[in-house]
């Protein structure tokens, strides 16, 4: 999958709405300019001030404001419309990606990629690039009304303008790197500590607090390097527009008074400047910005770069019978081969490597696609069939169902094409046996934490068969260690001879058979 593009027509149009008030910023601080002009000359003549030159300075610094904050928001709305575009991007990629492929990214990792590269993304587009539109015009904007009020002063800015600009980009180019090192390094301690804050009692159990703090502590001093590093670039460059502009103020004082012009213009000459600033500090944060935007930009395009799982090729559906099962000469992760056979509407055992189980279950859900070899189900392959169809007529029953932290009755309906009314859902919950997690959790409306972390073992089995007798599948797969209580609990929700029972068991063995 390709990066969503930087510029569509919606963004275009928004960027160019910041391109005409940052002209409509440039045109009111010359007004000023003229303005502070008039202003001066009256007082140095002994004449009463021109109202109308008070009255377009106040204007003149009422449209800068709020031509800058219209601006600025517009660049905000930009910039989370292209972040909301990335992020759905990614998460679609995912949905697409072999689901053992997902789970092995660490969550450090997978979070970044969704909080702070999400921020790179925004900033550029939104902060980034409409200050680098205000630069590109409110610099040339400047330097024409300083040409407009005497071509001397033009004449000796322009050569500071232009070091610092130059100085300003070839530190930027530095910045990339800069901030692609720290990305890495913070990226670094992100996932470590994303693995061991669940487990930092247990860690200290074991007698690993001391060791995992140091490594922790290592970790971080190579980051507060690259920090610091990156930090003393980045405001040397915003520090650069400062010492340009106390050498251009001398300028155009020493080139007003050589040349014989008034005060009032050398105090417009220096209001211009001061207007002049403020694109230039942004110079150096429109690097910093670019830098960002291009590490994650790296990122992104190499996680939507991965491969996706080949499955719902040709949209078929299950015929509405219990499925037989066939796996032909299938490559397992133990390296194995799997060859199998179970006639629809069997109760079967399969046992396989411990290694194996997950990945023969998600092949069957098609969260994964064989390597080799090919499964059908009644005669189709898996690899055709539509996601309904594979939704409504494979289901799983283990002990992690997926469970997002929410309602009861939101976990409870997930994944089902209807949902029933709430005096359905509560006869169901009692007879599965669930009529203690009802009471214990206030009702329907009570709310399961994320994985089902305040559910018992059984009582996170038990939401499988509700989802099964709301969404009556063709083959239910069952994870080791179903207890023999659960199991005969199962027959009873289970639709006779309409539906076939794959009993996973492990085993250390690396081989596979089925009884």
């Amino acid at each position: 999958m390709a990066m969503p593009p930087l510029l569509d027509r919606k963004r275009g149009r928004g960027l160019a709405v910041v391109a005409a008030l940052t002209l409509l910023q440039g045109g009111a601080a010359g007004a000023a300019a003229f303005a502070t002009r008039g202003l001066f000359e009256a007082m140095h003549a002994g004449a009463a001030l021109p109202v109308m030159a008070l009255a377009g300075l106040v204007v003149a610094g009422a449209v800068i404001a709020a031509t800058r904050v219209a601006a600025r928001h517009l660049g905000e709305k930009i910039g989370q419309d292209y972040a909301r575009q990335i992020r759905a991007a990614l998460f679609e990629h995912a949905a697409r990606m072999p689901a053992r492929a997902v789970a092995a990214r660490r969550a450090g990792y997978v979070s970044l990629r969704f909080v702070g590269d999400m921020t790179a993304f925004r900033n550029w587009l939104g902060l980034g690039i409409p200050r680098l539109i205000a630069a590109t015009l409110l610099i040339p904007a400047t330097l024409g009304v300083l040409w407009l009020l005497d071509p001397v002063f033009a004449l000796v800015v322009l050569p500071v303008v232009a070091v610092t600009v130059l100085l300003i980009t070839f530190g930027g180019v530095r910045l990339v790197a800069l901030h692609r090192r720290l990305r890495v390094r913070r990226a670094r301690i992100a996932a470590e500590m994303a693995e061991r804050m669940p487990l930092a009692p247990h860690l200290d159990r074991l007698g690993r607090r001391g060791k995992e703090l140091g490594l922790l502590e290592k970790r971080t001093d190579a980051m507060v390097e690259a920090a610091l590093r990156h930090r003393l670039s980045y405001e040397s460059l915003k520090a650069l527009p400062d010492l340009a502009a106390g050498f251009a103020a001398a300028l155009v004082i020493l080139a007003g008074a050589g040349a014989g012009l008034g005060t009032g213009s050398i105090a417009a000459a220096l209001a211009a400047l001061g207007l002049l600033l403020s694109p230039l500090h942004d110079l150096g944060g429109i690097w910093n910005h670019r830098a960002a935007f291009r590490a994650a930009a790296i990122k992104a395009g190499a996680a939507l770069s991965r491969a996706q799982r080949d499955v719902y090729r040709s949209g078929k559906s299950l015929p509405r019978r219990a499925v037989e099962v066939v796996f032909e000469a299938v490559a397992l992760p133990s390296g194995s081969v799997l060859s199998f056979r179970v006639a629809g509407g069997a109760d079967t055992q399969l046992i396989v490597s411990e290694l194996d189980v997950d990945a023969v279950i998600d092949m069957l859900l098609g969260l994964d696609a064989p390597s080799t070899g090919r499964i059908t189900l009644s005669g189709v392959d898996l690899c055709d069939l539509s996601r309904g169809s594979l939704r409504r007529g494979v289901q799983r029953i283990g002990a992690k169902p997926e469970i997002l932290q929410g309602s009861l009755r939101r976990v409870l309906v997930m994944g089902c094409d209807e949902r029933p009314d709430d005096a359905t859902l509560e006869r169901l919950v009692q007879e599965v046996g669930l009529g203690g997690l009802l009471r214990r959790l206030g009702g329907l409306n009570g709310t399961v934490l994320e994985g089902g972390k305040n559910l018992t073992r059984t009582e996170r089995l038990a939401i499988d068969l509700v989802r099964i007798r709301l969404l009556p599948p063709r083959l239910v797969l069952l994870d080791p260690g179903i207890d023999e209580i659960l199991g005969t609990r199962l027959k009873a929700h289970l639709p006779r001879k309409s539906v076939t029972v794959i009993r996973l068991l492990a085993r250390p063995q690396q081989s596979a058979s089925a009884a």
